[in-house]
């Protein structure tokens, strides 16, 4: 016992802070292996995180398919919808009610400072405290903004960040700047361009990999699947070449624009060597709102209300800036020496070396494609096997060993992208190294035998969650069988029949390179 602590005050085995999507997923991982001597803190009044404070505009960038936890299928019909943040909260607020979530939630209660108190966590509520054994950290890393340094020479031009962006109702008119290259920025630039009297998107680079949420009647994200991104990461140059190729086929003005803003990726695995913005709304705002690509920002003339880039475009009388420019990933109420996350520190992007699993970060692990959810309720599933005693942390050196791992893996793939991005993982690479160090990896050759139709949604359907429910610890076979067979499966479509070539070419990799080289 603490040396602060008083009998009366209570000791939990776990306390989850935020009620976010990864908070709710958390608190049901644990209660669902027997650990329920635990609380959710939120400091608003009801389920969402930040999601439910977002933009009046805002979609989500994954399908409902995608974006589902593994264990409960979204409402039918919406194979290729992509939810608004009040569809995204009902889902998780409809999860919470079924999996008794809501009873371990304290709303209306903000964390205002933690401590270390011998083994155990203080956690100040304002007037009150309680003690924790463990603390998973789920609020997510939009708190507090992060801007450029020359934003700083901006007095006469209005600036704020995106995360108080809502709507264009006040760029009516006006020349406006949109800093970042995200989905948020993009979104915000093709809503600002069709008010505005000129809108620019400044870029440092590229705008990551550009891909439309649907391809006529269907969720492009259903072709996040194995089928093609099992291959080696090698084969992004071909992959990469070949779908811009695809784009500029189409003699359409907005596929045109994707191409030009995907041809920006500097590296040559190209798609598979940033992130995704799987939204078209950036080259729209292109193609048909006059929207125009400028450089990084590298002189500020203020009084001229004059800003240049390094391509060398002088934007004149520019009236206001939105950056879209990320956050600085600070859990303020927390220890100085545990204030600021570096995900590539963490073992598996979520579990402190030094502290074991009495500190878990969930949510700051963030895929270049596929969701966010699916490696929360992963992330969920295995603290919940170690605070359940089901599973052991490897000891100090095998984790620092796999951290070392992990970050040269993540620096090969992602270049600068990994070193400016440290939350940035490869969806597939993370789940199925996670999967390994659950057990519960999907059995491919199995169900190819044994459940063909099953093997095919699990090889070309989208690669949600669902999969790792049919072995290992906390397998559920029948209710992923039940959801498998309903979700969607990918049309014979190009990133089908590219992912084909680049199967044949890899199994000529060591046999022909005279007719590998040919076939890509």
């Amino acid at each position: 016992m603490g040396k602060n602590m008083k009998a009366s005050n209570k000791l939990y085995d776990c306390v989850v802070v935020g009620a976010g999507p990864g908070g709710v997923v958390a608190t049901k991982e644990l209660i669902e292996n027997g650990v329920d001597n635990i609380v959710c803190l939120e400091k608003s009044d009801s389920i969402g995180g930040v999601f439910a404070k977002g933009y009046d505009s805002l979609l989500l960038t994954s399908s409902a398919t995608f974006s589902m936890f593994s264990d409960f299928l979204n409402k039918p019909g919406e194979d290729n919808h992509f939810w608004s943040k009040e569809e995204a909260v009902e889902y998780w607020q409809k999860y919470a009610s079924h999996f008794g979530v809501n009873g371990f939630i304290r709303f209306n209660t903000e964390v205002t400072n933690v401590d270390r108190d011998g083994d155990l966590w203080r956690i100040d509520l304002g007037d009150d405290h309680i003690f924790s054994r463990r603390i998973i950290l789920a609020t997510g890393n939009n708190s507090i903004e992060s801007y450029p340094d020359w934003s700083e020479k901006l007095k006469e031009i209005q600036f704020s960040h995106s995360k108080h962006y809502k709507n264009a109702e006040s760029f009516v008119g006006k020349r406006v700047l949109v800093v970042g290259g995200g989905e948020s920025a993009s979104d915000i630039a093709l809503d600002i361009s069709r008010v505005a009297d000129q809108c620019w998107i400044s870029l440092r680079e590229s705008a990551g990999w550009v891909v439309p949420r649907k391809r006529g009647e269907y969720a492009t994200d259903i072709s996040t699947h194995r089928g093609i991104w099992d291959l080696p990461r090698q084969y992004g140059t071909y992959f990469t070449r070949r779908s811009i190729e695809i784009e500029k086929e189409k003699n359409d003005p907005l596929y045109d624009a994707v191409a030009m803003l995907n041809s920006k990726i500097p590296d040559p695995k190209g798609i598979w060597s940033t992130y995704g913005t799987k939204t078209t709304a950036l080259a729209e705002a292109i193609a048909y709102h006059n929207c125009k690509v400028v450089g990084e920002i590298v002189n500020v003339a203020d009084e001229d209300r004059r800003l240049e880039s390094a391509d060398r475009i002088s934007l004149e009388n520019v009236d206001a800036v939105v950056f879209s420019t990320g956050y600085v990933n600070i859990t303020p109420f927390m220890p100085e020496q545990y204030r600021q996350c570096d995900p590539r520190t963490l073992y598996k992007h979520m579990i402190h070396p030094e502290l074991g699993d009495s500190l878990c970060w969930i949510g700051v692990a963030r895929p270049g494609f596929g969701s966010q959810f699916p490696i929360m309720e992963m992330q969920s599933r295995y603290f919940a096997l170690l605070c359940s005693k089901q599973a052991e942390l490897p000891n100090h050196e095998m984790m620092h060993k796999s951290i070392n791992e992990d970050h040269d893996k993540n620096i090969e793939q992602f270049g600068k992208n990994a070193q400016r991005i440290r939350s940035l993982v490869d969806y597939f690479r993370y789940m199925d190294g996670m999967a390994e160090v659950i057990g519960c990896k999907p059995p491919l050759k199995e169900y190819f035998v044994r459940y063909p139709l099953l093997w095919l949604t699990m090889m070309y359907g989208p690669a949600q969650a669902t999969q790792y429910r049919l072995v290992g610890p906390g397998s559920k076979k029948k209710i992923a069988h039940r959801i498998l067979r309903q979700l969607p499966v990918s049309k014979f479509n190009n990133v089908v029949k590219m992912g084909l070539r680049m199967r044949v070419a890899h199994a000529l990799d060591s046999v022909n390179l005279y007719a590998q080289r040919k076939l890509l």
